[in-house]
């Protein structure tokens, strides 16, 4: 029998065939075998955590799971009409308010000065990105001080100013824009540093070819540089959107764990926290949980959509 004939052919192919399969299907165990360790971690940590409190929310649950009841839509209708979570609603808005703006204009403006200060470029980039290295209970001591209304650092400013001294986190005005002012001292250098690597990114041949056809500095920079790296503004504002409306850690650390003064603090996932773990309400903490989770998805479906429109892709 020939070796060109359409038998042999076909046994070839065949054989070929079943060599490819077994390939893949190598190249797949071995592909589950390297993912199996994260795959196990987000499996234990988020996605079972996730639909345990997704399927508690619609039960009276008590710790030790006796007496539990169903409880249908009753923790999501007492949770938006209990006034506290409505208050901790508005002040974690309040929050987002206050941070999304600030970080996106400070970083542009932080990395442009960087850029500019190219001598010194890798010294101040490590100072500005030194904050958000640090632990946030730790630094938070150190702010603590700053705000102290009697010794602190923040009313010595003021008095130097020629300003009325403030209260700071004692104060149900002040508690929350305090907060934004240490987040945004910890957090905005992670934001400058991907901002840095965005405009590293701009070609520099079409502001030089700008620059020669007239165009000043403030001309490039928002008609070319920002249109190009608005993708990563996109970035940041997503990031920092979903960041501030799941803000607990510096909360918890600057008020000692109160949410204090008079529920001014109290961001939503700190009443969540409270909820479930000082009160031991699994059920409507998690209904709350549900809650915020949909209101974030909200927000993140409203950015991407503004993103579609505003966002230029190059």
């Amino acid at each position: 029998m020939s070796a060109h004939s359409p038998f042999a052919m076909s046994v070839t192919n065949a054989a070929g065939a079943r060599a490819k399969r077994r390939r893949r299907l190598r190249d797949a165990l071995t592909a589950f075998l390297f993912l199996s360790p994260a795959l196990v971690f987000l499996a234990v940590f988020v996605y079972v955590p996730s639909v345990t409190a997704f399927a508690l929310a619609f039960w009276h649950y008590h710790l030790g799971g006796a007496n539990t009841t169903w409880a249908g839509w009753s923790n999501f209708t007492d949770a938006v009409t209990f006034n506290i979570f409505q208050q901790s609603l508005a002040n974690t808005f309040y929050y987002a308010a206050m941070m999304v703006p600030a970080i996106l204009i400070l970083s542009v403006v932080i990395a442009v000065l960087i850029n500019k200060a190219s001598r010194y470029y890798t010294f101040i980039r490590t100072l500005v990105l030194l904050p958000y290295a640090t632990p946030a209970v730790g630094t938070a001591i150190g702010w603590l001080w700053i705000f102290d209304p009697t010794y602190g650092l923040a009313n010595g400013v003021l008095h130097a100013l020629g300003l009325h001294p403030s209260m700071w986190l004692q104060s149900p005005r002040m508690a929350m824009p305090s907060i934004a002012i240490y987040s945004l001292w910890h957090g905005l250098g992670f934001d400058v540093v991907i901002v840095m690597s965005a405009l590293a990114s701009v070609p520099k041949g079409i502001l030089e070819a700008a620059s020669v056809d007239g165009a000043g500095s403030a001309r490039r920079f928002f008609r070319i540089t920002l249109p190009l790296i608005s993708p990563t503004m996109f970035f940041i504002t997503i990031v920092t959107t979903i960041g501030t409306l799941q803000s607990f850690a510096q909360v918890y650390a600057l008020t000692g764990g109160s949410g204090g003064p008079e529920f001014a603090t109290t961001t939503t996932l700190f009443l969540i926290y409270e909820t479930a773990f000082i009160y031991n309400h699994f059920s409507y903490a998690s209904a709350m949980a549900v809650i915020l989770v949909l209101i974030i998805l909200g927000f993140t479906l409203i950015q991407r959509w503004a993103g579609r429109r505003f966002v230029f892709y190059q």
